[in-house]
């Protein structure tokens, strides 16, 4: 019989558990790839829109431990989802899975007037679609203990000048996880969304290359002044994941360096 401790131990690992991870080549999506594999994690699959065999030996030699996979698939589309979940039973054998997290996000950055219908159906096929019919294409495949981890962001409570439309994908994202983890709470599938503030990945890198010092004002409003690391976002996503945290479910947990608890950046806050 286990003792105390080993039990404890048991709620801090993620060994046999399988998971898919979308948009997982880069950014908060690769990070989380990489903390999966650290804390023990049986397989993972991964995807994105190009192949990245590179990367994916990389990731093969860094973590031997782990069964890495990965499939190129756009997840905006119904086909490029059926493909996914395809994989899915092919690489694991028909077994369920232990977790899917949904990461895979696009913003195209104008102001409401700007935005173009294509830009705005565009954002909604990523962020939201996606995540929205994966969650019910991979419902078969999960299991009692199962996960899913919504990667939404701060923009989806409340404004943070990015678009509206980016903002509004997120904030659907957020009210999905609470309606859906109500209601597989019976099946014991717990649904938790991560909800990150500037974070320094590829996509910002990019959209910010114009005119970097933008994000200046970024690190000046928020709390612990700097931009998030993506293996900050990733931490938390993979702790939802864990034995250890299942009692948390329909739950939006700010990943903001104290952004969203802020209402005014007066003389307490702000370092002299």
């Amino acid at each position: 019989m286990a003792s105390e401790r080993e039990q404890i131990q048991k709620g801090w690992t993620l060994q046999s558990r399988n998971y898919v991870v979308t948009g997982g080549s880069n950014g908060i999506g690769l990070a989380t790839v990489k903390a999966l594999c650290a804390t023990g994690a049986a397989g993972v699959l991964f995807c994105s829109r190009s192949p990245c065999d590179e990367l994916l030996k990389e990731l093969q030699t860094s973590y031997p431990d782990s069964n890495l996979y990965h499939t190129a698939v756009d997840v905006a589309t119904s086909d490029g989802r059926q493909s996914l979940v395809d994989e899915a039973k092919t690489v694991f054998g028909g077994k369920p899975i232990d977790g899917l997290i949904n990461n895979v996000g696009i913003n195209i950055r104008k102001p409401f007037v700007e935005q173009t219908p294509e830009e705005f159906h565009s954002m909604m096929r990523t962020n939201v679609d996606s995540a929205y019919f994966l969650c019910q294409s991979f419902s078969s495949l999960l299991q009692s203990g199962s996960t899913i981890v919504n990667v939404s962001s701060a923009a989806g409570v409340q404004s943070s000048g990015t678009g509206a439309a980016y903002g509004m994908s997120k904030a659907a994202i957020n009210q999905m996880t609470k309606i859906l983890a109500c209601e597989w709470a019976a099946r014991n599938i717990r649904v938790n969304a991560v909800t990150p503030w500037m974070t320094m990945t590829p996509m910002l890198k990019e959209a910010v290359k114009a005119n970097p010092t933008q994000l200046d004002k970024v690190q000046e409003w928020t709390p612990m002044h700097r931009l998030a690391d993506p293996s900050e976002v990733a931490n938390p996503i993979v702790f939802l994941c864990l034995p250890a945290s299942s009692y948390i479910t329909g739950q939006v947990l700010g990943v903001d360096g104290g952004l969203t608890a802020q209402g005014f950046d007066g003389p307490c806050v702000t370092p002299p």
